[in-house]
């Protein structure tokens, strides 16, 4: 047969992709399916500008890739994420309208428009931003795992997706609640909600979505890759219509308080991205249980910032944040 004038284009390798972003994920393929770990070098993942935007280059590139038939998407080590890079937000202050213009919008749209075949989230345990593994087609958690949307405790408007994705997926009125009162509900409750689709024990979430992936991977490819085009559908529609809008409303209120010059200390308005480790360690540890997972006080939610600080210099004396 006749050569074509030119060659396809050539994209980066498996391997060059395992190189391009080692830093922030592991990337594990066997028989088509594909596993994203996400991570901060060789620690779990630490909350970043870089690893915010890392996100969405991965599922777009990765999306590029024929040969990941279907994706499990998972987090390193027990948990879900639960620690901030706290020097690792230098650049966002600057480029503030690309990472929540640019990257808030990616983050979620490549997730569902980009990634054309099954995907799977699979969290091992407690943590915040759960929307990647919640936007996946199927979602398997761990019994302590916990889930809530805390923007509004920390000076923020939930336009990120989270509160969108409650909205949708376990109803209006619920989701008001925990955006509003910044509660949290656990794994049991999120899967008779419709948050998440199974709990696995503790320890074997992966290897359990591993499972589910072969499952899938019986079925022709054709009619699975199609498949997963309808089960993305109601988020396409949901995203296309909500997301903007929603992006468009944390950037307007994170504005409105740089503004008024509340925004950069761990004590202002709206807490900054660096300072959220003591605040989210303490809301993914068991030490909030009693507070967060029944109707909340006003002085509780007054409170929440100081208590959270208190109980993690108790708990991390020598940490750094």
């Amino acid at each position: 047969m006749a050569e074509p004038m030119v060659p396809y284009v050539k994209l980066p390798s498996f391997e060059e992709c395992q190189e391009m972003f080692k830093d922030y994920f592991d990337l594990k393929r066997e028989d088509g399916i594909l596993q994203v770990t996400m991570k901060t070098g060789d620690k779990p993942m630490h909350w970043s500008g870089g690893a915010h935007r890392a996100m969405s280059q991965l599922s777009r590139m990765i999306s590029l890739d024929h040969d990941n038939e279907i994706i499990i998407w998972t987090h390193k080590g027990d948990n879900w994420m639960q620690d901030y890079d706290y020097d690792g937000w230098q650049r966002y202050s600057d480029e503030r309208f690309q990472h929540q213009y640019f990257d808030d919008m990616n983050l979620i749209k490549n997730m569902i428009f980009d990634l054309d075949v099954p995907t799977i989230g699979a969290i091992p345990g407690p943590g915040f931003h759960w929307d990647s593994a919640i936007l996946c087609d199927i979602t398997v958690a761990a019994p302590d795992c916990t889930f809530e949307d805390p923007h509004l405790d920390l000076g923020m408007v939930s336009g990120d997706g989270m509160g969108m994705l409650l909205q949708h997926l376990i109803g209006t009125k619920k989701a008001s609640y925990l955006m509003y009162l910044g509660g949290q509900i656990n794994a049991q409750t999120a899967c008779e909600w419709g948050l998440i689709s199974e709990i696995a024990p503790k320890g074997q979430v992966v290897e359990r979505a591993w499972e589910i992936a072969r499952i899938i991977k019986e079925a022709p490819y054709e009619a699975r890759t199609i498949t997963s085009y309808l089960a993305k559908r109601p988020l396409e529609k949901l995203i296309a219509s909500d997301m903007k809008m929603n992006s468009f409303a944390e950037m307007f209120s994170t504005m409105c308080q740089i503004n008024k010059g509340s925004l950069g200390n761990d004590d202002d308005e709206q807490v900054d991205e660096k300072y959220m480790t003591p605040y989210w360690s303490w809301r993914c540890d068991d030490a909030s249980n009693d507070e967060l997972q029944k109707p909340r006080k006003l002085e509780q939610f007054k409170n929440a910032r100081k208590t959270a600080k208190k109980w993690f210099d108790e708990t991390y004396p020598n940490a750094k944040y």
